[in-house]
Formats: C-alpha cells, structure tokens, sequence
C-alpha cells in the first residue's frame, strides 16, 4: 500500500484549489479523479462529444421529485469548470453574515474572504468583454432596459486575447502539477477505511479495474455535492450528510429573433439582476441538442431544429429555493440516489419567474417565444403570458439546475452541520470536505467563486493548525 501525505478525491473548483495550496507548501499531494484526463479544447463547448466525454452519464442526471429537477456534472480532470461557462460571483459579505448567523461558522468574514477573491481573480484573468459583449447577451440586456430592471455582464475566468476560458486544466492544476503535486484520472474512490475513529486509507478502483489501496495522513473529498456526501455514505459516515441538498430551481423558454445571433460554443453573459438574488435571469449554450431538449416538450417540437441556427436562444431564470433534496446510497449501484422536494412557494415563485422572462424576452424583440413547459405555445404579445404561466403545473414543468450544493453543511452547530467551519468532519479525524457540499443553502449566484474561496481558506487552516506556512496566492 502506497501512503501520501494528502490525498484529494475530486479536480473540479475545489479539488483544484485545494491541491495547489497544499502542493505550493510542500505537502505530498496525490489529486484522485473519477474521470479521463481531457486536454483544453479539445471538444467544442458544450457539444455532443464533449458531453459523451466530460460529462457525468452524458449530461443525464435527475433529483426525483415532483416536478424532477435536471442536472449536469462534470466527470472529468478539472470537474465542472472544465464544461460550464466559468461565470463568477464572489461571495457577498451578506451570504457570509447569513451563513455565520443560520449555522455557527465561525472566521468567515468578507475582510478575511477578500484577499483570497482577490488572488483568484489575478490568477483566473476574471475580467469582462474589452469592447462590447455578444449580440445574444445585448439581447437580453436590450429588454431589460425597456423594462427598466437592472441588468449586468457578469464576469467570467477567461483569456480574451486567446479566446480560451481558464479552467482548472490550465490554472490551478497546472500550478499543482509544477509544485510536485500528482493527479491521476480514470481513479473512483469506493470508500473510505475508517479506523478508531480516523480515515487512514482509500480504497480506489482504477479504469483499467484495478483496486488500489492508498493510505494518507489526511483526505481532502472534493467530488462535488453529491458525488462527496456519496462517498461519505459508502464509508459510514452519516450524520448530517446528503441531507440538505440545495440548489437553483430554473425555467427556460426559447426566444426567437435575429437579433440574437446565438454561437452554439458560448454563453451570454448578461444577467438581469432585478429580483436578485432570490431570481435571476440569463441566458444559457444554444446548440442544435440542448434547442432540441427545451423545445422536445411544447408544441413546437423537434422537426425544424437544425433550421433555426443563430436566430433561436435559450434563456433561463432561476430561483433560490428553500426545498431540501437528498442524496441516498443504494447497494449495487455506484451512482447515489437523489430526491428534492420543491415547496409550493418556491414552485409558485417559479411560475413568476417564467413570467418575468417571458416578459423580456419579448420586450427584446422576439418575435416570438416558447416556454419551454409540456405543450408550451408560441407567444408573440404580453397578454398571451398568463396563459403560459397557468400551463406550467407541477406535471407540465420542464425544470433543471447547473448548481448544486449544501449537502455536508459546515458550521459549529452539530446538531445541523457535519463539519465545522473549516470543512472537518465531526464525525470522523482525518477527514476535511472542501467543494460545494459545504456551501450552506444556494447562494443565489453561480458558487464556483465562493467553492474556490472557501477550499483555499480551509486548505491555508489547515496548514497553520500544523504549523506549515502558506505559500503566495498569487501565481507568478
């Protein structure tokens, strides 16, 4: 058995920032993926063959309920931020107040958050368009001011001299790697050999199916929302995991005009701000597949898809909710199980939200609109909007949801939170969870940035706690 210092289950946001501050001071680091090792660029954005590669059961995945709630995970070196858009939000000083208030975590502060934002936006190249943003965001933004509600381009880690957006892959694993960490794909982690009291060793099944035992003094689970709370449930460790899932509950509706000038490899990146942040609106990837999957239940169908090209786009407005969903492990299947029970308000705000975006879209000039909804009808004026907004039932929802969260709540309240402030089990020495797990409730924005802040923090604890100094934040 091979033993390491630190071994970090999971490469997305978290994993990734994880690695490169233990490796930058000089901890023995070994960074296990589940998925393969897919150079940048080397799938279109959100295409077909990039789903089949990078994403979790091709982009497939569902919290039952009623309505059932869509969602995608990244399979992939990197994780999510290697498929999704790479929009950034830092945390606000409101979420941290609330987070400390509602569940006992302590050393959160927006002062102590800051400089740590500060660095990932340096090393990310958070930035805007230099000139002016895309025709399918000024869409947007175009009927929002008609409106007069407050619209934004939110930023994103992207290199607009290259056109590449600055992933993992290129950011912080690459800096893991120069710093001696290991990073090895095709490695799903079964479960966790706990030990009086401690985790000591993993138990890793490799692509090629061989089962490898790596022993390490500590491990970082970083596999996401639900993949961590999976692995913490197959280990035994239970309380207070995998059962306060949160996330985003969304609604979309296709727009159609030619002026949206969609690109099937990019996102818009206006959001209309308005109702924030307990409902946002913004614009999602137009390709051929994804037109098709929000056009496959209203009357509109499938059959023309291939020939609305640039001139169709998909738009979304989320909310956040205050359902809970649940993550369950069950014996001979090696995905979990995973429900969210929407409450009848949120399921309420929702039907608003779709109204809301029906709403700008038309005032941006489509001519016409489908909410994207069981049997959904083309629109063309305001007062068709009731109607639509009546049509979407529990039954008849088309709901999905690119952030997940909250699962493994941190916090010193042990009665409601499974590790402390700090992403350490309370259960069980040895083990710190550090990704969206620990994030309590959805944010209201896209939490990648918060996920990144929040592992670099609990990763520099705990080298203190051990008397190792953390090294610069800031790449050369």
């Amino acid at each position: 058995m091979r033993h390491v210092d630190a071994l970090v289950v999971g490469s997305g946001a978290g994993g990734a920032t994880t690695a490169a501050t233990l490796a930058a001071a000089g901890v023995q680091t070994l960074v296990l993926e589940e998925g393969p090792d897919v150079g940048p660029g080397t799938f279109r954005q959100f295409s077909q063959d990039q789903m089949r590669a990078q994403y979790r059961n091709r982009g497939q995945l569902v919290a039952l309920g009623l309505p059932p709630i869509t969602y995608a995970e990244g399979r992939c070196v990197g994780g999510s931020t290697e498929i999704n858009s790479g929009l950034y939000h830092r945390p606000s000083q409101a979420l941290l107040e609330g987070w400390t208030r509602g569940w006992s975590v302590v050393d959160l502060t927006s002062e102590g958050m800051g400089p740590i934002s500060d660095a990932i936006e340096h090393n990310l190249n958070v930035s805007t368009f230099p000139d002016r943003v895309p025709t399918a965001s000024a869409f947007l933004a175009s009927g929002a001011q008609r409106l007069g509600w407050f619209s934004t381009e939110v930023p994103r880690w992207f290199d607009h001299a290259t056109g590449r957006r600055q992933s993992m892959t290129l950011t912080y694993l690459a800096y893991a790697r120069e710093r001696g960490a290991q990073i090895v794909s095709g490695a799903w982690v079964r479960r966790l050999e706990i030990d009086r009291g401690r985790a000591v060793a993993a138990e890793v099944e490799h692509s090629d199916g061989r089962v490898e035992r790596i022993g390490f003094d500590v491990v970082f689970v970083c596999g996401g929302a639900v993949q961590s709370a999976a692995l913490l449930l197959r280990s035994g460790v239970r309380r207070n995991v995998g059962r306060t899932l949160s996330m985003h509950p969304t609604v979309k509706a296709v727009a159609f005009s030619d002026l949206i000038g969609s690109d099937p490899s990019d996102v818009p990146v206006t959001q209309v701000r308005e109702f924030a942040p307990d409902m946002t609106i913004g614009g999602s990837a137009t390709d051929a597949p994804l037109l098709a999957l929000a056009l496959l239940p209203t009357a509109v169908g499938v059959d023309r898809v291939l020939d609305f090209g640039p001139d169709a786009g998909i738009y979304y407005a989320a909310i956040r909710s205050s359902g809970r969903g649940r993550i369950r492990v069950v014996r001979g299947m090696r995905d979990p199980l995973v429900t969210f029970r929407l409450p009848t308000d949120d399921f309420a705000r929702l039907q608003s939200a779709m109204g809301r975006l029906l709403m700008v879209l038309l005032a941006a000039g489509s001519e016409q609109v489908v909410a994207s909804v069981h049997g959904g009808q083309p629109i063309s004026s305001d007062a068709q909007i009731p109607a639509e907004v009546t049509r979407m039932t529990r039954r008849a929802a088309d709901l999905m949801t690119v952030h997940v969260c909250s699962s493994v709540p941190m916090g010193e309240d042990r009665e409601i939170c499974a590790v402390d402030s700090h992403g350490a089990s309370h259960e069980v020495a040895g083990v710190i969870v550090n990704d969206a797990s620990i994030v309590n409730g959805a944010p209201g924005i896209n939490p990648q940035g918060t996920v990144m802040a929040l592992a670099i923090r609990n990763a520099e604890h705990f080298l203190t706690q051990r008397g190792v100094h953390p090294a610069a934040r800031e790449f050369a």
